[in-house]
Parts: C-alpha cells; structure tokens; sequence
C-alpha cells in the first residue's frame, strides 16, 4: 500500500517535468530563471524576464519591456508598449524567432554563423524623429509609405538571408529603433 501512495505522489511530478512553463498576469511582471521546455509567459501590464530557455517561448505583454537573456529556442514576443532584448544561443536549425513592439525598441543579438531568412520592419510617423534598422547581418533595406489610420507613414523594410537561412527571424515595430547584432 506505501508503494502505490509513493507512485501515486511521484506521478504528477514525473508527468509535468518535460512540460512547458505557463504563467499569467493581470498586472505584474513575469520572472522565469529557467524554461528547459519553453514556456507560455502572458500579462497585461508588466515585464517579462527570462533568464535561460529551450523550447519555445511565447512571451506577450500589453504594457512592458520583454527581455529574454539566453534562448536555446524559438520565440514568439510582443508588446503594445515597451521594449523587446533578447540574446540567441547556439545556430541551430529550424527555429523561429518573431518579435512585435507597437512602441518599443527591438534588440535581437544572434551567434554569428546564424544561418537566417530576415523580414524587418519599422513604421514610423513622416514628421518625428527618424528612427533606423542597424544589422551585423546583411539586409537589403528599402523605404516605402504606406496609408495607416488616416495618415501616410514611412516604412522602413529590411530583407536578407544569412547562410543556408535554416532559420527564420521576423521583426517588427512602429516608431522605435530594431537593431540585429551578431556575436
């Protein structure tokens, strides 16, 4: 009988070791140290901090910066408001990292023989300050406008493979800056 009550307690445990972390807010921030199987990080008005990750990430946020320190995966980020850092470990292949800020600055830094497919881009208003893509990777950045909400804006697009492209990195922000550097 003390066999099956210890087999019934361990159960859970071993069942949910492999699993992703999920975590919801209504209002505060999100801190994971370690997501070894990725995890689902939502809330509505704070940070979301990631200290290490494997797996896939999705990580969104309506008011707050998004920074996740070493991803080992990929990573599904976005913010109505703030900013996004994030450092990707290792090349890997078949990962895809996609970032969006409505407002915030993206800072993506990649290993160097990161293999690639880019699709960047910023939008931004015609009459403030003018804000640039900067990559370490190679890019073709074209300029363009567009009609958004009842008003012209420019559209900074920035394009590019890197390596063989077994990767896919998808950025995109408005009124803010989107730097890519290789490390």
């Amino acid at each position: 009988m003390k066999k099956i009550a210890v087999l019934l307690l361990l159960l859970p445990v071993v069942a949910f070791a492999g699993s992703k972390i999920v975590r919801y807010s209504m209002g505060g921030d999100i801190r994971v140290s370690d997501a070894p199987h990725g995890a689902v990080l939502r809330t509505m008005g704070g940070d979301i901090r990631v200290r290490s990750a494997n797996g896939t990430v999705t990580a969104k946020t309506m008011g707050g910066d998004i920074r996740v320190d070493r991803l080992e995966g990929s990573l599904d980020a976005g913010t109505m408001g703030g900013d996004v850092d994030v450092e990707v470990l290792n090349a890997g292949n078949g990962r895809d990292i996609k970032i969006s800020s409505m407002g915030g600055s993206i800072d993506v830094t990649l290993p160097k023989d990161f293999a690639a497919d880019f699709e960047v881009e910023l939008e931004q208003d015609r009459d403030g300050r003018q804000h640039k893509i900067v990559s370490d990777f190679p890019l073709q950045i074209a300029k363009s406008t567009r009609h958004h909400w009842f008003r012209k804006v420019d559209v900074l697009t920035g394009t590019g493979k890197n390596g063989s492209g077994a990767n896919h990195v998808r950025l995109w922000t408005i009124g803010s800056d989107i730097t890519i550097r290789a490390k």
